[in-house]
Formats: C-alpha cells, structure tokens, sequence
C-alpha cells in the first residue's frame, strides 16, 4: 500500500487520507470505545470512594503599637519597633512535630487509611524465590519509625492548604470517611487558632521582657554618660571650644608678627650685603625694591631713620644696618619660640575639645535612646493585658454527602478519548499491515493508469451471458464503456488484458460488456477466461478451433473461448506456443479478450510481460493491496482503471 500518510508524490501529509482510513475501520474504533468506557466504568465503580472536606478562617496578627515620626526612625535602629508575623503556616502543618501533636487528637496510627503500612508483607513467589537464590537477608528497621514515616507520607497527600483572594485560609482534607475527614479538618484548624494564640501571647511578653531589659540598660548607660561629663566638666574647663579659640587666635597673630619679620630679615641681610659690596648706585636701589617691595614701606625706613617720602633714598651707615640685622635675628628667634608654645597649647585644647564633644554626644544618644524605650514600655504595659483574638472562623469543616473522587463522568471521558485514540492508533496500524488502498484517489495514483471510472454501473452484469449483457445494454447506456473502447480504438492492440484484484465483478464479466459494447457486423471478438474458477459445462456440437479452443458460447460476432481437454489457464500459460497461440487468433478476431482473477491475474501478466497490449485493471478498495498492485502495473503498464 502507499504510504498511509503521504499518497501523493511529495512530503505533505494528506490528511484526507487519513480520515478515509479512519473510516474505514469505524465499527472498529466504536467498538473499542465502547470497551474502554466499560472498563472505565467497572474501575469508577470499583474504586475506593475518596471525601473531600474544607475549613475556612481567618488568623489573628500580632498586636503592635506604632511609633510615630523621628521616634519610629529612632526605635528601628535600636531593633524596636512593629513586628508582623509572616512565617509559613502550610509549612508548619506538613511538618512532622505538628502531626505528632494532633496524633493525640487523631490517633493516626489507629486510622487504616493513613497508617498502610504492613509488619509483616508478604512476598510475591517469584520475588521470594529470587531473594532466597541470591541470598538476601532482610535488614531490620524501626517498626515505630516506619509507621510515622507512612503516616506522614499518607498525611502530606491528603492535607492541603489554600489561601484565598481575601487573605483567609482553607484548609482540605480528603479521606474515604466523610466524618473522619470532616473530625482531622476541624481538629487542624483549632490547633492552628490555638498555636497562633499561644505564639501571640509568647511574642508580646518576649517583646516586653527585652524592652524592659533594654530599657533598664540604657538608663544605665545614660546615667554613666552623664557621671563622666560632670567629671570632665570639674576637672577641666566647661568652656574647652572658647578655650581653644583662644588659643588658635593667639598662635595666628604670633605667625603673622614672624612672617613680617623674616621679610624685614631677608631685606636687611641684602642692604647690608651691597652695602659690603659697596653696590650703591641708584640702578642697585631700584634692583633691591624691585626684589624686596617691603623697603618702600615707612616700617623699613623708620627702622634706619629715613625718609618716608618713596623718592627720597639714602644709603644708611653699615654699622646701623649690622645693629638692626642683629635685633631682627633676635625677634626672629623669640617668635619661633613663641609658636611653638602656642602650637602645644592648642594640641593640648584640641584633645580636651574631643573628648569634651564624645561625652556629651554618648549623653545625647543615651538619652534619646531612654526616651525611646520608656515611651515604647509604656505602649507595650498598657497592652499586655489587653490580647484580642482576631482570628475569624468562616466555616467549620463538615462530612461530604457527595464524594470528590473519582470523578465519575471525568473516567468515563477519559475512557472514552483513551478508546477513540487506542482504536485510531489500531487502525492506522492494522491498515499499515493490510497494505490496501481505502480512498479511489490513492488507488488511481497508484496504478498510474490515463483512463479510471467506477464500475458501479456495470454491477448488474455479474454472472451475466451474452444475451442479457446485451439486452441490457440496449435499455442502458453506461459512459464507461464509451471511454474504454475509445481508449482501445486508440491504442490500436489486437489484444486486450482484463485483470482483476478482490473487485466485486470479475475480470470475464468487464471482458464480456466491453465485447458486447464494441461488437459490430465488422468487428469479431473472442473471449479466454484463465481464472480456475471457470466452471466446465457441457457444449453441444463443441467447435475446434486451431486444436487449441473451444467455443463455448457464441452471440453474433462475439465467441467465449476455453481451453480444449478440460485444460486449466496456468497449464496452458506454461506451454512454450502460448503466445503463438493467442495471436492465431487474430486471424479469425479483431479483438482477443484475455481476463483473468487475482493470482491466475498475475500468472497471466507474467507470461504477457513486455507485449504491446492494452491492459484494464479492476480494483477495489479495502480489498486490493498496493503490492499487488504495484507488480500488476511493472508486468504490464495499466491503460485502464475500473474501480468500486
């Protein structure tokens, strides 16, 4: 057969074709649907009925006083402040300390739906069998142990948890008991309620006892702030800033009187430089303003006695200049001195400043963090006795009247789609090892042939003799047999092969509607039929023709031939003058019909294989296989194709 998915030439998969197939085996897929779902209905009414119960609330949160403005900022700082609980209660309810504690509720080991585990299992014989062959020593566990591990495992798949668009919770239980599940669904939410109570109460007498703690701590640390900068306050001066600005101001000045007296030095010491040199023109006079700016200032001339007017200048004496060189190394020497005792003084300032500021900002801190705690203390004393549960129930579990699971209706859709797909998946299979054509399309591509019609409307000329064909061609034009003896007239063969493979009319009743259809006052037709089926009746007055046939039938121009001495179609195809004998016949026929049925079809093509005939092929669909075909069409090319 043709590639189921791809009957065309090209890659495409043909979809149509795959629907046909489909079709074609439809009591096959109905019946293993209707299977499926049998089966799926015996396993919904067999299975173990599984309840469903919920239970919704609320839990209470954490009652926190908020601190406004600088002292919120202040107190989550410090780590005090709004706590929200926020841990996980799904968790916190699939954990195993959980579940031992309302197994004292519950008792799960006593309950068969969650407690499945067996002591004591009892191997299957050939598992038995094995471990003994190889030895194998069962190790020894924790029976206790076992247990808890299969009730958690049993507990963690039929206990869920959901939160809603509101923030509640539901909790859903599932067990083969409706009250049971309704009791466990209940008990796990009034244990959750209780705990996050219990949690509330701890976290606030927690929070208040370390508030208090702290508080006690700062006060401390506020009172030893403040005991050290009373000491330093004794000690030293309570005015360190305004002490070292004193300072600092006094060693600016002393700075200032020795930069002017290194310049007044600096331009001493190069007068009396020149004045040694004896360099006392008026261009040397203007070299040392030009130098040192300062001998034009009345501060320099007062100090020779000069006069103040710029343009007045006159050298003074050398020993003047050697005394006053002398005073200014003098005043020179004491200020650095002085410098030095006023840099000690401000380093000595600077240090008592520090440590002045340190003090009082730890007082400033502990104070600001004592006022946080007190006011926080106080918030927390006014609501610890005042503990408000918020927690909401919204509805409280109650026994399922309808079981969840299994979902009926759901088992038998999927029985029913399980069905559809196994039996498509079969078809597709079983037509695949069929190897037929089951679409008309299909099997004209693959016999290739230039002319196909349906033979439907030759139907009603099976078993039928010449006579009736006759008479019934008369009464009915059938468009068929116009396009087949067109195709016959136009190949221009004297021999023409019938060939039929599982059709519903044989390849002789085609021969013979053909034969009558063409047969004419000029035109002489014979018949041979080599299928075995070709049943031997009696002839009166039987005619010999070339010691070979019989003439066992006879209708104007038209003669159905058969073998001579009862001889059957595949002994005469094996004689070695089969050929001779079938184109003697032209001698006496126009046209020589030779039609033959399945395997006597290709042991008729395979003793004609590389004649020039014109070859008409019967096929049928779901009936006749594409390697049946596909060796009919390489003994003898097909011409024309007649199908259901």
């Amino acid at each position: 057969m043709q590639n189921l998915l791809n009957p065309k030439p090209n890659d495409e998969i043909d979809l149509r074709e795959i629907f046909i197939v489909l079709w074609a085996y439809k009591l096959f897929i109905a019946t293993t649907c209707a299977l499926c779902i049998l089966l799926s209905g015996y396993y919904a009414l067999n299975k173990k009925k599984i309840y469903t119960s919920s239970a919704i609330f609320k839990l209470s949160r954490d009652n926190n006083i908020s601190i406004p403005g600088q002292l919120s900022s202040l107190s989550s700082l410090i780590g005090v402040g709004n706590n929200i609980d926020t841990s996980s209660t799904l968790d916190r309810i699939k954990g195993r300390v959980f579940i031992e504690e309302i197994d004292t509720k519950l008792n799960f080991k006593l309950d068969p739906y969650f407690n499945t585990y067996d002591p004591n299992p009892v191997d299957p014989i050939w598992k038995d069998l094995i471990k003994r062959a190889i030895g194998w020593q069962k190790s020894s566990i924790d029976l206790q142990e076992a247990v808890w591990q299969n009730i958690v495992a049993t507990y963690s798949k039929n206990i869920g948890l959901n939160k809603t668009k509101d923030g509640s919770l539901e909790i859903i239980v599932t067990h083969e008991k409706p009250k049971r599940a309704a009791e466990i669904a209940n008990v796990i939410m009034d244990e959750i309620i209780i705990n996050k109570k219990i949690q509330i109460n701890d976290s606030a007498n927690e929070h208040l006892s370390y508030l208090s703690s702290t508080l006690a701590k700062a006060l401390s640390e506020l009172e030893i702030s403040q005991s050290k900068l009373k000491e330093f306050t004794l000690e030293n001066s309570a005015l360190p800033l305004e002490s070292f600005a004193v300072v600092t101001l006094q060693l600016d000045a002393f700075r200032e009187q020795l930069n002017r007296t290194v310049e007044l030095y600096d331009a001493v010491a190069e007068l009396s430089l020149m004045l040694k040199k004896n360099a006392t023109s008026q261009d040397d006079y203007h070299a040392l303003r030009q130098t040192f700016p300062i001998v034009d200032q009345v501060e320099f001339r007062r100090i020779f006695g000069q006069n103040e007017i710029i343009n007045s200048w006159s050298w003074p004496e050398a020993s003047s200049v050697d005394a006053v060189f002398d005073t200014l190394l003098d005043r020179k020497n004491r200020l650095q001195s002085q410098i030095s005792v006023a840099q000690s003084n401000a380093a000595r300032s600077s240090l008592t400043l520090d440590t002045y500021a340190k003090l009082q900002r730890n007082a400033k801190v502990a104070e600001a963090t004592y006022t946080v705690l007190i006011e926080q203390v106080k918030a927390q004393s006014m609501i610890a006795g005042y503990k408000p549960d918020n927690s909401i129930i919204f509805e409280y579990a109650s026994p399922s009247i309808n079981p969840s699971a299994p979902n009926r209706n759901l088992i038998l859709a999927l029985g029913a789609a399980l069905g559809l797909c196994l039996g498509s998946t079969l078809s597709l299979i079983l037509s695949s090892f069929r190897g037929v054509y089951y679409s008309k399309n299909s099997l004209k591509i693959g016999s290739q042939a230039r002319l196909s019609a349906s033979m439907r409307s030759l139907l009603p000329l099976r078993d039928k003799s010449l006579n009736n064909v006759i008479s019934f061609l008369k009464k009915k034009q059938c468009s068929v047999l116009i396009d087949i003896a067109v195709g016959i007239n136009k190949s221009t063969a004297s021999q023409v092969v019938v060939t039929s493979t599982r059709a519903k009319l044989a390849s002789v009743d085609v021969a013979r509607a053909i034969a009558c259809y063409m047969q004419s006052d000029s035109v002489n037709i014979a018949i041979i039929d080599f299928s075995t089926r070709v049943k031997k009746k009696k002839i009166d007055g039987e005619i010999l023709f070339d010691n070979s046939f019989i003439v066992s039938e006879n209708v104007d121009n038209i003669s159905i031939l058969r073998l001579e001495n009862n001889l059957s179609g595949i002994e005469f195809l094996s004689r070695r003058n089969f050929w001779k004998n079938i184109k003697s016949l032209n001698s006496k026929y126009d046209l020589v019909f030779l039609s033959a049925d399945n395997n006597n079809a290709i042991s008729l093509l395979n003793a004609l294989e590389g004649q020039r005939l014109f070859h008409i092929t019967l096929a049928r669909t779901k009936k006749t296989k594409s390697s049946t075909l596909l060796l009919i069409r390489s003994l003898l090319p097909i011409q024309g194709l007649l199908h259901d």
